[in-house]
């Protein structure tokens, strides 16, 4: 009977020690599962914006430089300035590609947030240094659209010394303005020429060579000796005519507009 009772204590013993350390099991078990956080606070991450997104789609093919300063200007609610710099090749008037391309950039993007301003010269690339580059250094936004005088410099200025004066003109700029950034274009082609177009081909291999944007936009026009090219130039050559204009407008308008 003795041993009967100690066996039976011991049986106790054992389940309350079974059941007691299940229950701490369980207990450890529930205190190391995480919390679940409400919806709202586990998203970490912003909502994206979907104006924001639309907008940079649009600057996909801009400079890298540039899409981050479009951002910002979209971010800060002002105006991201786009200067159009160059010659008389640019012309005038709500026909000239300059107008044009405002226009339809105003309208992808917004008035509020593109503004475009146009600085014509006719001069060659020294003079323009030597006496109007004060007025593009105290404001020459963020982006500058350069056509360097490359047609005024033809059998005036010498290509190299041509390319210094372009040089000179983005180093004081940048020195003064670091986040503007320069992109680079030709003027507008003119029909069967020997020198001209090789001085062209050597802005180009110079923007190549230092990694400067350039909008390659004779790949629009004609052949340079397609009689055709007749149509798309002034009288007198010194800029393209309303065909002209249209279809530099055109080159334009699509690198700075992409869709999809």
């Amino acid at each position: 009977m003795k041993a009967f009772i100690t066996f039976l204590l011991a049986a106790c013993c054992v389940f309350i020690l079974i059941a007691g350390n299940l229950h701490w099991q369980k207990k450890i078990a529930g205190s190391a599962a995480p919390e679940s956080p409400p919806a709202a606070e586990s998203e970490s991450a912003e909502p994206a914006d979907p104006e924001r997104e639309r907008i940079l789609s649009l600057a996909a093919n801009w400079p890298k430089s540039s899409r981050k300063q479009l951002e910002k200007a979209s971010d800060e609610q002002r105006a991201y300035t786009i200067t159009i710099l160059g010659s008389k090749s640019l012309g005038e008037g709500s026909d000239s590609w300059p107008e044009l391309l405002k226009t339809e950039l105003q309208s992808a993007y917004g008035k509020d947030l593109i503004e475009t301003n146009t600085l014509s010269y006719d001069t060659t690339s020294n003079q323009f240094v030597n006496q109007n580059m004060e007025e593009l250094l105290k404001n020459p936004g963020d982006l500058i659209l350069f056509e360097p005088f490359t047609l005024n410099d033809n059998g005036e200025v010498g290509t190299k010394a041509g390319l210094e004066s372009l040089a000179y003109v983005m180093t004081e700029v940048k020195s003064k303005h670091p986040d503007s950034t320069f992109i680079l274009q030709p003027p507008h082609p003119l029909y069967d020429t020997i020198y001209y177009p090789k001085d062209v081909e050597e802005l180009k291999e110079y923007s190549e060579e230092n990694s400067i944007p350039y909008l390659d936009h004779w790949t629009a026009w004609p052949e340079l000796d397609d009689p055709e090219m007749k149509e798309y130039l002034s009288s007198d050559n010194s800029q393209p005519s309303k065909k002209g204009h249209r279809i530099w407008a055109d080159y334009l308008i699509e690198y700075f507009i992409h869709k999809e």
